[in-house]
């Protein structure tokens, strides 16, 4: 509840960043506190981060990196889902890591990741940056690790078993003599 409310957090520039495998429930966790946050009068956005960091580089391209990063700034907090989907590609990182070094300790980010800190080096194109990155993120932040089964594989395995009783893998005697008795039992008054 204290991070719903974000009165703390928020006003220091903290982060938060979620931690777990797929399906755990990282996006649905941040999307839920940056709900209650706009609720609360804060302003959010919610954003793939494969998608936020193709803009910024559409903007360095334009030569209007600064004031996409300015206008984003407008946010209270920025949630960059799934942040190790981004590819080490130079441009896009940078991009990343600038937005990053930009927010520190004056504005917050919620960052869901399914990788932990020692595999950030898929991210990032060079060890410096990965470090600078995460020394960033991490200084003023609560970290959240989620290690749970994956709710999607969870449902998935119910939808499978379906409702009742187990399937049962019958030979084809085995059908053959259940149909016998269940012809035996409807013709038997």
């Amino acid at each position: 509840m204290a991070l719903a409310a974000g009165d703390v957090w928020l006003k220091t520039g903290a982060n938060l960043l979620l931690f777990g495998p797929p399906g755990g429930g990282k996006t649905h966790l941040g999307a839920a506190i940056g709900l209650a946050l706009v609720e609360d009068g804060w302003r959010v956005l919610f954003a793939r981060t494969t998608d936020l960091v193709q803009r910024l580089q559409v903007a360095r391209r334009e030569l209007a990196l600064e004031s996409a990063i300015a206008k984003l700034d407008r946010y209270d907090l920025l949630i960059l889902d799934d942040i190790t989907y981004v590819s080490k590609d130079q441009a896009e990182t940078s991009v990343l890591f600038e937005l990053i070094a930009t927010r520190y300790e004056r504005r917050s980010l919620l960052i869901t990741a399914n990788q932990p800190f020692g595999e950030w080096g898929r991210i990032f194109p060079d060890q410096a940056m990965t470090l600078a990155a995460i020394d960033r993120l991490v200084h003023h932040a609560t970290i959240l690790e989620m290690n749970v089964e994956s709710y999607r594989r969870k449902v998935a395995l119910d939808r499978r078993r379906g409702p009742g009783r187990p399937p049962v893998h019958a030979t084809p005697n085995e059908l053959e003599k259940a149909v016998i008795d269940a012809g035996n039992r409807i013709a038997s008054p």
